[in-house]
């Protein structure tokens, strides 16, 4: 007997079955990797099927939250900083992965420019 995330992933991806243990590092949410504030569709890689036996499992969306789930083959265009290759899925509208801000890492990023700016400008005060 499946568990339901694994029978709705297999039924939505058009998979004949999927075992819990397969899905075991597969995300309870999605994320858009295409990058920040952009227009159109959103997409978040799921999980790999085991051996291969179709490809990668996306999310996609669109603006007014209408998910879907798609097996799509990777990207694989080279070229980012260190040669690796694209982590999107093939054909994805937008920036290549080495050119995309993640969410995140981007909040992350600023809150710390934000507090170092406010921590500098209290060390700059003349003390009393």
């Amino acid at each position: 007997m499946y568990p339901p995330a694994a029978l709705l992933f297999a039924v939505l991806a058009g998979q004949g079955r999927a075992l819990s243990s397969q899905l075991e590092y597969a995300p309870l949410r999605v994320r858009c990797e295409l990058g920040l504030w952009h227009e159109g569709e959103h997409a978040d890689h799921v999980w790999d099927w085991p051996d291969g036996m179709a490809p990668p499992l996306w999310a996609r969306w669109d603006t007014g939250g209408a998910m879907r789930f798609e097996s799509r083959p990777w990207c694989e265009t080279e070229g980012g900083p260190d040669g690796d290759a694209c982590t999107l899925y093939r054909d994805h509208a937008r920036e290549h992965s080495w050119n995309v801000l993640d969410p995140e890492t981007e909040s992350l990023r600023r809150r710390a420019l934000a507090e170092s700016a406010q921590l500098m400008k209290r060390l700059g005060r003349k003390r009393d």
